[in-house]
C-alpha cells in the first residue's frame, strides 16, 4: 500500500507541475521547487537548473510565459527584448518542513518591469505545499505619456494538500488577486479581478497497468472594478502586463463604482470533470488527461438585459517522457483545448480557434546531489 501511494504521489507531481521546472511568475509554477532534484533543464519555452546538496537548493533559469513559440529574447535592428522571466531561488528542506523564497524579473517594455517575489512552505513530510507570489510594478512614465501604472497582485496563490486516501486524495486550490492603477494630473483609474481554481482528485485506483485518478476542476473570475470578460480575459487569469497594455478596455474612473454600472458583474465559471490517467514501462512514462465540462460568462449593465453564454468545452491533455538512460530525459507535451465556435463576440470561449493546439518538448538532465542523498 505505501509504495502504491508513494506511486500515486510521483504521478500527481509530474501530472500538474513538473512542467513548470524553470520557474515561472505564477505560484503553480513554484510549488515543486522544494521537492525537485538536482537538474538541468532545456525545453522550448524553459531554460535552467536546480541544484543542491539535500538541505540548501538554488536555482536559476529562464520561463517563457508569453511571445511567440515560447522565445527567450526577440529584436532585430532596433534592439533586443527578453520575453522570458527570468527566475531564482533558494531553498532549505528537512523531514520535518521546507521552505524557500523565490524570485521573478520579467520584462514588459522599457518603461515597466514586474517583480515577483514568492514564499514557499512545505510541511507534513512534503504533503502540504504552499506557494505565496506577490507582484508589483510601477511605471512612472507609462508610455512615455507621463501617466503612472502601478500594478499589484497576488499571482496564483497556490495550496496543495496530499491525503495520502486513495478515495480523496488530492486538494489544489488556486486563488488570484490583481489590481492596476493609472494617474496623471487630471485623472485616476482602476481595475481589479478575482480568480480562483479548485481541483479535488479522488478515487485513486490502479486498473491493471493503468493509474486511474478522476477529478473535478472549477474555474471562476469575476470582475471587481471594471470589465475585463469583454477584453478576451474570460477563460484565464488577468495579468499585471494585461492591465498596463489594455488601459482603456476595462478600467473605471476614480469616481465610478462597479455599482453605477453593472447590476451584474462580468464573471465566468466553468465546471469540467478530468480522468487523468498514467502508464509506465522501463524507458516510457505517458500521462493523458480528457476532460469535457460545461462554462457559463455573464454580466448585466444597467438598464440592459443580462448577457449570458454558454458553452461546452473540452480538452486534450498529454505529457511523455522517455528516459533511455536513469539520468537523462525527453519530455514532450501537448495540450488541445476546444473552443466550441470560435467566433467574436459575447460568447464563453471568444476569439480563439475552434481548435486550440499548444505543444513543448525538450530534455532534463538530472544530476548527482552535492554531498547528501536526495
Amino acid at each position: 500500500m505505501k509504495k502504491v501511494l508513494l506511486t500515486a504521489m510521483a504521478l500527481l507531481t509530474i501530472a500538474t507541475a513538473s512542467v513548470f521546472g524553470m520557474y515561472g511568475a505564477d505560484g503553480n509554477d513554484w510549488i515543486n521547487f522544494l521537492v525537485h532534484g538536482n537538474q538541468f533543464r532545456a525545453r522550448m519555452d524553459q531554460l535552467g537548473f536546480t541544484l543542491g546538496n539535500g538541505t540548501i537548493k538554488g536555482t536559476l533559469g529562464f520561463k517563457a510565459d508569453g511571445g511567440w513559440m515560447g522565445q527567450i529574447l526577440s529584436g532585430n535592428n532596433s534592439g533586443v527584448q527578453l520575453d522570458a522571466t527570468l527566475s531564482a531561488g533558494i531553498g532549505y528542506t528537512s523531514d520535518m518542513f521546507g521552505i524557500g523564497v523565490g524570485y521573478n524579473f520579467t520584462y514588459i517594455d522599457k518603461y515597466l518591469q514586474v517583480h515577483t517575489p514568492t514564499l514557499l512552505l512545505n510541511a507534513l513530510n512534503d504533503s502540504l505545499r504552499v506557494a505565496i507570489p506577490v507582484q508589483v510594478a510601477v511605471a512612472d512614465n507609462a508610455y512615455g505619456n507621463g501617466t503612472k501604472f502601478t500594478g499589484v497582485g497576488f499571482n496564483q496563490i497556490e495550496l496543495r494538500y496530499y491525503t495520502g486516501i486513495d478515495a480523496f486524495n488530492l486538494i489544489r486550490l488556486d486563488l488570484n488577486y490583481k489590481n492596476g492603477t493609472w494617474e496623471n494630473n487630471s485623472s485616476k483609474s482602476t481595475v481589479e479581478t478575482f480568480g480562483m481554481q479548485l481541483r479535488l482528485y479522488f478515487l485513486n485506483t490502479q486498473v491493471g497497468n493503468v493509474t486511474v485518478n478522476p477529478y473535478i476542476r472549477i474555474d471562476y473570475h469575476q470582475a471587481l472594478k471594471g470589465n475585463y470578460l469583454g477584453n478576451d480575459f474570460s477563460r484565464d487569469y488577468l495579468t499585471i502586463g494585461d492591465m498596463y497594455r489594455n488601459e482603456r478596455g476595462y478600467a473605471l474612473g476614480e469616481n465610478q463604482s462597479q455599482s453605477d454600472i453593472y447590476d451584474v458583474s462580468p464573471f465566468y465559471l466553468s465546471i469540467k470533470p478530468v480522468l487523468s490517467l498514467a502508464a509506465s514501462s522501463d524507458t516510457v512514462s505517458l500521462y493523458f488527461e480528457p476532460a469535457i465540462g460545461y462554462a457559463v460568462a455573464s454580466q448585466k449593465q444597467k438598464g440592459a438585459a443580462q448577457q449570458t453564454s454558454h458553452a461546452l468545452t473540452w480538452a486534450a491533455y498529454a505529457e511523455m517522457y522517455v528516459t533511455p538512460v536513469k539520468d537523462l530525459e525527453w519530455y514532450f507535451e501537448m495540450d488541445v483545448n476546444g473552443n466550441v465556435t470560435g467566433k467574436t463576440g459575447s460568447v464563453a470561449n471568444v476569439n480563439l480557434p475552434p481548435v486550440l493546439f499548444e505543444t513543448t518538448t525538450g530534455i532534463t538532465w538530472y544530476l548527482p546531489s552535492f554531498g547528501a542523498n536526495e
